[in-house]
């Protein structure tokens, strides 16, 4: 009751800055895992509507908190009964004796038995809060394991963040507000009775008033649920936006595009603001009223009693001006309480919606675990269809995997190779036929997902460390030696999706976790995209053809050098699925010429088709805190406090001894709040904290959803959400207690003095102060309780929300690059002037290559030396300058939310009939066309898209712009060799004025550039024609390309 179990806590937060270890883990009942159980059984139970199943797992909790504060209404209550009898006692009228000591007593247990139902009703509460809080987070999370890919359209990753940590949030602090709804109105009743005592009719115009008060803000409150309507549709969209553009800055830094991005999100705010102003200024303006109405009450019954001619004497004025300070609480946070009422039920709403979506069907694919089957992957008759239109992406498919065997699947860009692995994964949606899988299920994504973490943990990914299969694993992923230059080795922490580094090593790494949980079938989604020549050969033969040689393995890929090792191959040929599955082995190795023969000539007709076609014309939680809860919560502890002083200096003029007690409880209470807002910053400081980790975790799970539930990690998963949610929980359940330990003892120290004050006017001899003026003193006394509470809880509330301020501070303080435009260095309209030469940068995966074209874009500046371009020296000029000016076809192509014209040309400076052109040189022109034209959706980083259609995407993208320098970062590395061959002609034809550099695995792609830069390990080794370099004996160009050339040859091609 007293919450001295805090005491230990607030200590140490006093002698030292608290850390997440010091704060105590949450009991078992409290914890989110508990909460979620409950919640299911109730569910399971048959109760659909997430409101009740909500009630019925809190209704215990509900009660007793209710309990509480009808004790704490009752308490209150007791205030006037009190003031009557002082009044009567200090006019020499005692019922008996000592009947003043006895009243000082009573009204300091009253007190103090009000502070304690007060704060039992508010901890509970918040305690029910933050549980409601953690089991939705759980709810929301498991829900978006589930997701099918139409849900997955509809709920943006932005908007899925939003309902885990704004809208639970609103939901977290109506069971606060709750009992608000009815002691209000318990309260109001109460003091009309008072007031109807003491004035008798005249209390009519207090009802008259109160009525007035209530309807005047009826038509308000319908209005403020549109308003929070509107304001969180846009903040929606701001935060998808704002979420999109800082997880792809990279992007935008390199296309330039930062500031047009900055101008959509400043318009995305400013609509935001106009809602939220409109939402504010409501809320204003009920507070205004709502405080104004114990005055306005006061003096429409003074002026009734004038008028009706009820008589005024010290006890029933005193008596009467105490009843509305009765509801003056309840009635200054009916705003707040009306506030969180809509706010709630537009949260319960938005987060029923999402819980209503559509799930991944389980019987989508028939799932055994047989030890051995002959066949562990079957698919007879197969339709499948990504949307709910009837037209299928995968149409009549038919086919067998006999364990064991290696098969390869070939096809053009955008053909539907990724969307079969989906497809036996159970992730696209089977409109007809049936899908039998058997066995244990690994996957390589095409593009690569990493987790936050060290190198070791994305590796385990959840399983036990046993080093002789760990260290062998590295051998065969080519792991060893990119770990010896890592910092830590493998301990090195990975940045977000794996910032620091290369795409080669993100998918060997993903190759590797692959591996390690010796799975029984291997989908691997063009691993080899990312990674040299050698490395490639190197993975494929002592990975998949080595340690995957009993395993069963389907492989998409565009490297026909290897298909010759494959027992089948499954290919896409204009348009349709062939459907036999060409054997490779057994009978004899005529069959497996034919295979390669089949392939090539599909690539030859392709290559003629493409041709000939050529030439024809995706912070938040702290700027909600700062828009929606500072400027009512600094506005409120102002007033407060001058009123809360006021009422103290009142008291202490009229009974000036009370200062003896007055002047060192009020020094111990400044103490008393140092002492604990010490603690208090800290805990809201690791609240926030763990709060970006619940995100952080929440981002990752989405984008890497597919691969977390091929490997059947979501129970994992689940229970690390569980684990964040709790240990958000924790300091945030530790805070609010706090708060209440420090108000409980204000309260007390307040009480002493409203006590102290009672005690002198009692120890006076009879008719030494006017019943009038003793009335006045216990009237401000009774008050100050209210004051000093109200104003206590708004500097702390507003000291815990200047956290939030400062972190966004600290944000906005970060060092930033150099300026866009320098005024004094611009450069001119035609630079660079000179052009024409063909750079290809090759090395081995990791060696530094997509480095070195950071630092030409000046992502990362050099520490000596210079970059000159066009002579120029490019640290010289600004940004935007020196980017816009450059072109990139980066190795991970991005896509943003909205339309395939948005994408190309989001700054709106080209015209259809341009897009459209380009489009057909990027032979992406029937694709788009049979969709919706310029208008094709693109969600979530294009996730609806080919990883071969978003790098061809972004070759429309620098073709629009026409730059004068070029950079192509393994531009073409998901594109199968035939759309190459076409691009790289285009890319010629196209830019034959601009100096192209071209990095790229395959070598045959930098043998026509004028100069070729060998770079290993960070350093360059060897810059000269590549004619030279294959002529040079030892030169590791030539390795590089022998290499390609042997594998090429064993592919028979």
């Amino acid at each position: 009751m007293s919450f001295w179990w805090m005491d230990p806590l607030i200590k140490k937060g006093y002698e030292k800055p608290l850390e997440e270890a010091d704060i105590p883990a949450l009991g078992v009942e409290d914890e989110a895992g508990t909460r979620y159980s409950m919640f299911m059984e109730k569910t399971n139970a048959g109760q659909s509507s997430l409101v009740w199943v909500i009630v019925s797992c809190y209704k215990r909790e509900i009660l007793v908190s209710g309990f509480f504060a009808l004790l704490k209404v009752l308490t209150l209550s007791a205030g006037p009964l009190f003031l009557k009898e002082f009044i009567n006692v200090s006019s020499g009228k005692e019922a008996f004796k000592h009947e003043g000591y006895v009243i000082v007593l009573g009204l300091l247990f009253s007190k103090c038995l009000e502070s304690v139902a007060q704060r039992q009703w508010y901890f509970r509460t918040r305690t029910v809060g933050i549980q409601v809080r953690s089991l939705l987070s759980a709810v929301i999370y498991r829900k978006q394991q589930k997701l099918s890919c139409f849900a997955s359209t509809k709920h943006s990753s932005g908007e899925i963040m939003n309902y885990l940590i704004v809208d639970t949030y609103r939901v977290g602090e109506f069971p606060f507000w709750f009992h608000r709804t009815w002691t209000t109105v318990l309260q109001l009743g109460i003091a009309l009775t008072v007031l109807y005592n003491a004035v008798g009719p005249a209390t009519i115009a207090s009802v008259l008033v109160i009525m007035l008060t209530v309807m005047l803000n009826a038509p308000l409150a319908k209005k403020q649920q549109n308003f929070q309507n509107k304001l969180m549709e846009a903040q929606d969209m701001r935060l998808k936006t704002m979420s999109e553009s800082l997880a792809n800055m990279k992007i935008l830094k390199l296309y330039a595009w930062e500031n047009h991005f900055k101008g959509v999100i400043e318009q995305l705010r400013e609509l935001e603001l106009k809602w939220l102003s409109s939402f504010q200024l409501g809320k204003a303006y009920a507070s205004v009223l709502f405080w104004a109405s114990p005055a306005l009450v006061s003096v429409a019954t003074f002026v009734a009693c004038y008028f009706l001619g009820v008589p005024l004497d010290p006890i029933n004025v005193f008596t009467f001006v105490s009843a509305p300070r009765l509801v003056q609480d309840p009635i200054n946070h009916i705003p707040n309480v009306i506030g969180s009422v809509i706010q709630a039920r537009v949260a319960f709403s938005r987060i029923n919606e999402f819980l209503g979506a559509s799930e991944l069907q389980k019987g989508q694919v028939g799932m055994e675990y047989h030890e051995h089957n002959q066949y562990p992957i079957v698919i007879k008759s197969g339709n499948f269809s990504w949307s709910r239109s009837e037209n299928s992406d995968l149409r009549n498919i038919n086919f067998m995997v006999k364990e064991g065997t290696k098969v390869a699947i070939c096809g053009q860009v955008g053909s539907g190779k990724s969307s079969l692995l989906a497809a036996i994964l159970g992730e696209i949606p089977r409109t007809d036929g049936m899908v039998q899988v058997c066995g244990k299920i690994a996957y390589v994504s095409q593009n690569a997902w990493i987790q936050t973490g060290s190198v070791q943990d994305n590796i385990l990914f959840g399983s036990t460390m046993d080093w002789p299969r760990y260290e062998e694993t590295l051998k065969l992923c080519s792991l060893v030696h990119d770990l010896e230059v890592l910092p830590f080795g493998d301990l090195t922490q990975i940045g977000e999706r794996g910032a620091n580094l290369s795409g080669g090593q993100k998918q060997r790494i993903q190759l590797a976790c692959a591996l390690y949980h010796d799975a029984d079938i291997y989908l691997l989604d063009d691993p080899f995209s990312s990674v040299d020549t050698h490395t490639a050969r190197s993975i494929f033969n002592e990975y998949v053809m080595g340690a995957l040689s009993e395993k069963t393995v389907l492989l998409v890929t565009h490297q026909v050098e290897f298909l010759h090792a494959f027992d089948s191959v499954l290919m896409y040929f204009f348009g349709s699925w062939i459907n036999e599955i060409y054997d490779a082995r057994g009978t004899s190795a005529i069959l497996s010429t034919d295979t390669n023969i089949a392939f090539t000539s599909g690539q030859l007709a392709q290559n003629s088709w493409l041709a000939a076609n050529v030439q024809n014309p995706s912070v938040s939680s702290d700027l909600n805190v700062v828009d929606l809860d500072v400027p009512f919560t600094l506005s409120f502890s102002i007033s407060a406090t001058l009123n809360a002083y006021i009422n103290l200096g009142v008291l202490c003029f009229i009974t000036w001894p009370v200062l003896f007690v007055a002047a060192p409880i009020i020094i111990m209470a400044v103490k008393l709040q140092r002492y604990y807002l010490a603690s208090s910053k800290e805990l809201m400081r690791i609240n926030g904290t763990t709060k970006s980790l619940i995100a952080n975790h929440l981002a990752e799970s989405i984008s890497g959803a597919v691969t977390v539930r091929a490997f059947r990690q979501e129970d994992r998963f689940f229970a690390r959400i569980l684990e964040l949610v709790d240990n958000n929980a924790s300091p945030s359940f530790h805070c609010f207690a706090a708060t209440e330990w420090l108000t409980q003892r204000l309260e007390i120290m307040v009480a002493a003095i409203l006590s102290s004050s009672a005690f002198v006017i009692t120890l006076l001899p009879p008719g030494t102060l006017s019943s009038g003026v003793a009335g006045m003193v216990l009237s401000y006394g009774l008050s100050l309780n209210m004051l000093f509470l109200f104003s206590i809880q708004n500097q702390c509330s507003l000291a815990n929300q200047i956290i939030s301020v400062e972190r966004l501070s600290q944000y906005m303080d970060i060092v930033s690059e150099a300026p866009d435009i320098l005024e004094d260095n611009q450069l001119p309209a035609n630079w660079p002037s000179v052009g024409g030469d063909k750079i290809g940068i090759v090395g081995r995966t990791g060696s530094g290559k997509t480095t070195l074209i950071n630092a030409v874009f000046r992502l990362i500046e050099p520490s000596g030396g210079k970059i000159m371009i066009d002579g120029q020296n490019i640290t010289t000029v600004g940004l935007h300058d020196l980017r816009s000016r450059i072109g990139l076809i980066p190795q991970d192509p991005i896509l943003f939310n909205g339309s395939i014209r948005y994408n190309l040309d989001p700054q709106g400076h080209f015209s259809d009939e341009q897009i459209w052109e380009v489009l057909g040189k990027c032979q992406l022109f029937e694709a788009i066309k049979e969709k919706e034209g310029l208008e094709s959706l693109v969600v979530d980083g294009g996730s609806n898209w080919s990883m071969g259609q978003r790098q061809l995407l972004c070759l429309g993208r620098v073709l629009l712009r026409r730059s004068r320098i070029l950079i192509l970062d393994e531009a073409t590395a998901s594109i199968d060799n035939a759309t190459d061959a076409v691009i790289q002609k285009t890319i010629r034809t196209e830019f034959k004025d601009s100096t192209v550099i071209t990095i790229a695995h395959r070598i045959p792609t930098v043998m026509d550039c004028t100069r070729v830069l060998v770079v290993n390990d960070g350093e360059m080794v060897e810059y000269d024609q590549p004619q030279k370099l294959m002529q040079t004996e030892g030169s590791f160009f030539k390795k590089l390309l022998n290499e390609y050339w042997r594998q090429i040859s064993r592919a028979g091609l």
